[in-house]
């Protein structure tokens, strides 16, 4: 889209205004530098050198120099000069008059001077100055007075350039800025140095007088001895009116009181007052007076010493002047300049600093320290440690500027500061710290990094090829055309010499181009054949503000080959005028021809038959869409007897139409003569590049609009948008193949207001198209007269407002999947580049709907993934880097182990396993077996946040990319927690089963013998025999009911248990038993299976080896219940006595089975309270366990 001129100015002078705010920004920060600096430069010359270099920055010259005014004659003294021969007539009437002629004009004006031309400059004509200027190459020059505060000429800083020249005016401002600091420096430097004069002065005067001495009265009434040949040499010795002749009325007073408060503390007195001299003048002393005490410490006498110290107040108050003059000019500037002191308070701030700063600098501003974000110029953030104001406090010198960040609510503000150290000797004493507001500078950054952006995507886009150079001829920039014509990576180029890269270059028309362009700070553009591509390029050299280069270049091999076939078709011309190849005519005024030369007839087709006839004019000649362009060269011809060369259509014999350049003379006779040259072959060339410029800047703007989309419709609708608009059609869609359905489909369309839209589903059957499968594109340009159009199609079209259409099929793998379609109303004579558009806008739509749909494709993917991990909470499955900590932790690991993600990412795995396995370094392990063998079992226990075991089965392998070391581990484990407990307890159940089998086999092993032994007769065994073992199947059977939910009673264990033995009988009675506790204990349904196999054992090791096996012992079973903090619980003591146990060192009988479970199985599965104890007469064994909380003891409520 065109611009109009008054846009397109302002755009220029917008960027021209942002370049020159730019130049001025950096010319202000190099200011800055300089002040800093000259803060702590005492060199006068020094000084001036910088000034001047930096003068000369600001004008962009090499040539400069600084004058001052000698403080006694006032005349101008050339101090220092820069890019000057010192044998230059220049310099030497610097030298000689301080080029005086100049100096006087500046002086009258009182303000900056500029000569833009010295030749034209009325004033130094005829003057020396204008004679030495010219004679050393100087046509302008700028002069800026150098004033004090007070108004007073100090000097001149001025520039000088060898061609005529005006600095702009951003510059003459910076320049004015750099003459107020200069001013500021000497007259500074000035007071400095006549302040060390006179401390010179005054050393030398105490070097050649003593000090006066004296001796008082004890009251200072009287002066009794003065001596030394000081500032009261003259005086009366003694002299008892002192205080009245020396003193002046004013200090009185003072000294008095000085006087009177030493004599009352009788301590030495020391101050300083002035004194009126022997000629009646007054000078400063420093007097100091010492009493002399007797023994009862009454003073006797004062002894003193006074010492001049005029000169000393005298510098003192030049200095204060001096500083009061430098806080005026800090005050004026536009930056923040203050002083601090070693607690980083504020002891000076000019306003500017008063408005940014609180009473503290940042580093030390326990108030409003959050506010202030410090960045330094790479962009770095940067700890309040390292603030400015904070090193220079540490004694480190740094100019190093830190950019501060402001936040005061939505306010947002940058503060460019830096600062030095002040010192007295090696001490550090405070800080100096100058800040600059860079809010503007930022946002002009912030929008020019925007720009800078946004330039980048336009040279990424644009078809020609650029690359940028800095002043060292290196690469700073290459987009992606020019890494395509030279078949080289920007990331093997950037920062390397272009010269280096490309030696063919050397000594070519476009090295010499390069050096002219970076000489002249010109553009200079030429068409050349480039040495690197072999092929001719249009190139266009742009010098940059910083010393660089940009640089475009395109390919024009076709635009050559157009211009060759030009420059061929203008030879043909020539030779035709000797050859008669060139076609000529002659006609009169009417336009009717009247000769004609072969080569005319030729290219006509028409022969001289037809010219004699008279029946050719150039109206029968000439195609509609030329004939007023040939009456206007007509009427030009008439006017001016001939006419501007011009290019236009005629025709031929045939119909045909053919381009010519014709060029027509008035013959003296009235006769009009024209030379014909055919231009046809030059016009196709020229059509075919602007066929090409056109069709890239369509796909760039079809690409560009592409590109965000991600949604395939929405892809569809714009690309149909786009091409629509462009060809100014009716309609424009994509119409996609769907097999399963058998039908066209048409998501979105795009169509001119008022037509219909086809955005729907078709049949394959309704519009068959079988031609479309050979991957030709249909064309219909009059679908009522079309021949290869069927009937029915024809019909169909035509019902639907289809007057000429383009179908561009896409065939892939064999296969119509796709077309896009365009048509419109009424009949179009479709051009081949039309077509060629719409071929390429289907191929580049029906890429980005692949791209499209595979992204949709990988986010669905994704998301399933996500899906699957957040719902697999019985899985554990994470994620770790190579070292072993954890990256990724998805809902099924915080299910089993506890740990939230943000918990557990971060940390190493070896939180998860148990503490025996991380000791034995399992963890480490794991990672490298599944390193080297590609996997991991991990089948173990681990641990849980809450402390809890947890036991996994799963394994642990290496995520690769395809590379040999792995990216990571991934950690994939099922928590079988439940499933490891039941086969650990059906292993205990097993062991229980095999033991208790061999237990039941002893005891009815033991029962037979025993009721053998009692039983008289067969019958009496098995009656006994019989009644035994049923109790024992009793037992068994209350056994064998742990788990149906009912709760056992102890009483009744414990009865089931002895009379299985044959210890006791039905009523609980036995000879070698007793047993006392409550009735109706019930017992956990979870303790009865392990607490009855515990009784068990008891009783069988009592019955095979105990109290129950020997004729005298006793068995006594007592329990009772207890209440205690952790709930009700059941006290048993089970007690023998009377039996012979082994003898010491002999094994104890029996298995040692149930002492285990005692001792080991019931704390650790009942939380039972165990002791086991082989006595002297017999076991002794307690246990106390919890049981159904549903007991209550004798007393309880209810």
């Amino acid at each position: 889209m065109k611009r109009a001129p008054g846009e397109q100015i302002d755009n220029v002078e917008r960027v021209e205004s942002a370049a020159s705010m730019q130049e001025e920004l950096a010319g202000m920060r190099k200011l800055h530098a300089l002040q800093v600096s000259l803060a702590a430069q005492v060199d006068m010359r020094v000084a001036l050198q910088d000034i001047t270099a930096l003068a000369c920055t600001f004008a962009r010259t090499e040539c400069g120099c600084v004058q001052l005014v000698d403080e006694h004659s006032n005349d101008m003294e050339l101090r220092v000069y820069r890019g000057h021969d010192e044998h230059s007539p220049f310099v030497q009437q610097f030298l000689k008059d301080g080029f005086q002629a100049t100096c006087d004009t500046v002086r009258r004006e009182r303000r900056q001077l500029v000569i833009e031309d010295i030749e034209t400059f009325t004033p130094l004509k005829g003057t020396p100055d204008y004679e030495a200027a010219l004679c050393s190459g100087i046509r302008a020059a700028q002069f800026t007075p150098l004033f004090n505060r007070a108004g007073v000429l100090l000097g001149l800083l001025s520039t000088q350039f060898t061609m005529p020249y005006r600095p702009a005016e951003h510059e003459l401002r910076l320049l004015e800025l750099l003459a107020w600091t200069a001013a500021d420096y000497v007259e500074r430097n000035r007071a400095q140095a006549a302040l060390r004069t006179s401390e010179s002065r005054l050393a030398a005067l105490s070097l050649v007088s003593s000090e006066v001495h004296y001796r008082m009265s004890p009251d200072w009434g009287e002066m009794r001895t003065l001596t030394g040949k000081g500032f009261v040499a003259d005086t009366v010795n003694p002299n008892r009116a002192w205080l009245m002749d020396y003193i002046p009325d004013d200090d009185r007073a003072m000294v008095r009181q000085k006087i009177d408060a030493g004599i009352h503390a009788k301590t030495p007195i020391i101050f300083e007052h002035r004194v009126r001299r022997a000629d009646g003048s007054l000078a400063w002393i420093a007097t100091k007076g010492v009493p002399a005490l007797d023994a009862e410490r009454n003073i006797t006498e004062w002894f003193g010493t006074a010492a001049d110290i005029t000169a000393r107040k005298q510098a003192e108050q030049r200095l204060r002047d001096s500083e009061a003059r430098l806080a005026l000019v800090l005050d004026q500037i536009p930056i923040g300049v203050g002083l601090f002191d070693t607690q980083g308070r504020f002891t000076y701030k000019n306003p500017q600093l008063s408005d940014q700063l609180t009473d503290r600098i940042p580093s030390r501003d326990s108030v409003r320290a959050d506010e202030w974000q410090g960045i330094d110029q790479q962009g770095n953030p940067v700890p309040p440690q390292q603030f400015p104001g904070a090193r220079a406090l540490r004694g480190e010198d740094t100019t190093a500027p830190i950019d501060f960040r402001h936040l005061d609510g939505t306010a947002e503000c940058w503060l460019r500061v830096t600062a030095v150290a002040l010192r007295d000797g090696s001490r550090v004493t405070g800080g100096l710290t100058v800040v600059q507001d860079v809010t503007g500078q930022r946002r002009v950054q912030a929008e020019l990094g925007m720009l800078a952006e946004r330039n980048r995507d336009i040279l990424e886009s644009i078809s020609d090829a650029f690359y940028g150079v800095d002043a060292q001829w290196r690469f700073t920039y290459i987009n992606r055309k020019a890494e395509a014509l030279w078949a080289r990576s920007r990331a093997q180029l950037l920062g390397k010499v272009i010269w280096d890269e490309f030696a063919a270059l050397i000594g070519s028309a476009t090295h010499t181009a390069h050096l002219q362009a970076a000489q002249t700070r010109q553009m200079v553009r030429l068409d050349v054949a480039s040495p690197v591509l072999g092929h001719w390029v249009d190139i266009s050299l742009y010098p940059t503000s910083d010393g660089g280069m940009s640089v475009y270049f395109r390919d024009i091999s076709d635009k050559k080959r157009a211009q060759e076939q030009l420059r061929a078709s203008e030879e043909r011309f020539r030779t035709a005028l000797t050859i008669e190849t060139v076609g000529a005519t002659y006609f009169d005024m009417d336009g009717r021809l009247t000769d004609a030369n072969d080569a005319f007839l030729k290219m006509s087709g028409y022969s001289r038959a037809d010219v004699e006839a008279g029946t050719l004019n150039w109206q029968n000649l000439t195609p509609a869409t030329a004939r007023e362009l040939t009456a206007q060269a007509f009427q030009e011809l008439k006017a001016k007897g001939s006419t501007t060369p011009y290019e236009r259509e005629y025709l031929r014999k045939d119909g045909s139409h053919r381009w010519a350049l014709f060029a027509a003379k008035r013959l003296p006779d009235g006769t009009g003569f024209e030379f014909v040259l055919d231009i046809t072959d030059r016009k196709l060339a020229e059509a075919a590049l602007r066929e090409v410029q056109d069709r890239n800047a369509f796909l760039l703007k079809l690409s560009d609009a592409l590109r965000p989309l991600s949604d395939p419709a929405a892809i569809q609708g714009k690309a149909a948008c786009v091409l629509g608009e462009h060809l100014h059609a009716g309609r424009a869609y994509y119409v996609e193949v769907d097999r399963k359905t058998q039908q066209y489909v048409v998501e979105r369309d795009w169509h001119q207001p008022g037509e219909t839209s086809h955005a729907r589903r078709f049949a394959l059957s309704d519009w068959p198209m079988p031609w479309l499968t050979d991957a030709q594109t249909w064309v219909v340009r009059d679908t009522a007269i079309d021949a290869a159009l069927p009937d029915d199609q024809r019909a169909a079209y035509l019902g639907n407002a289809i007057g000429a259409l383009i179908v561009a099929p896409l065939i892939k793998s064999g296969q119509l999947v796709a077309s896009f379609v365009v048509n419109q109303r009424t009949a179009r004579d479709w051009t081949a580049a039309e077509i060629r558009l719409v071929e390429e806008t289907a191929e580049r739509t029906w890429a980005a709907l692949e791209r499209a749909r595979a992204q949709g494709a990988l986010i669905e993917s994704e998301e399933r993934y996500r899906v699957i991990l957040e719902n697999a909470l019985d899985y554990a499955i994470f994620t770790t880097d190579t070292s072993g900590y954890i990256q990724t932790w998805p809902p099924g690991a915080e299910a089993v182990f506890g740990w939230t993600a943000e918990e557990a990412v971060g940390q190493h795995i070896a939180m998860t396993f148990v503490a025996e396995d991380r000791l034995a370094g399992m963890p480490q392990r794991e990672i490298e077996q599944a390193h080297h063998t590609g996997v991991a079992p991990n089948v173990r226990w681990h641990q849980c946040k809450d402390g809890r075991r947890v036991f996994i089965e799963g394994a642990t392998r290496p995520l690769r990319d395809g590379g040999i070391e792995p990216l990571g581990y991934l950690k994939i484990g099922q928590d079988v927690t439940r499933r490891r407990e039941w086969e650990d307890r059906q292993q205990v159940l097993l062991a229980e089963l095999q033991h208790r089998t061999r237990n039941l086999m002893g005891v009815v092993r033991v029962v037979f013998n025993r009721t053998q032994r009692s039983s008289k007769t067969i019958a009496e065994l098995a009656l006994i025999y019989n009644d035994r073992l049923d109790a024992l199947a009793r037992v068994q059977g209350l056994l064998s009911r742990l788990n149906d939910g009912d709760r056992i009673l102890f009483d009744e264990l414990i009865h089931v248990e002895l009379s299985a033995m044959g210890a006791i009988d039905a009523q609980g009675q036995g000879e070698q038993v007793v047993l006392d506790g409550p009735s109706g204990v019930r017992l956990r349904s979870s303790t009865v299976q392990t607490f009855a196999l515990a009784l068990h054992e008891l009783a069988t090791n009592a019955n095979k080896y105990g109290a129950l096996a020997q004729p005298g012992g006793q068995l006594q079973v007592r329990w009772r219940l207890l209440r205690t903090s952790n709930g009700t619980r059941l006290r048993i003591e089970w007690s023998e006595t009377g039996v012979t146990m082994p003898t010491p060192g002999e094994a104890p009988q029996g298995s040692g089975y149930g002492r285990e479970l005692i001792e080991r199985a019931l704390p650790y599965q009942l939380q039972a309270e165990t002791t086991y104890v082989l006595g002297p007469d017999g076991v002794r064994c307690t246990i106390e366990l919890p049981v159904s909380e549903s007991m209550r003891l004798e007393g309880d409520e209810g």
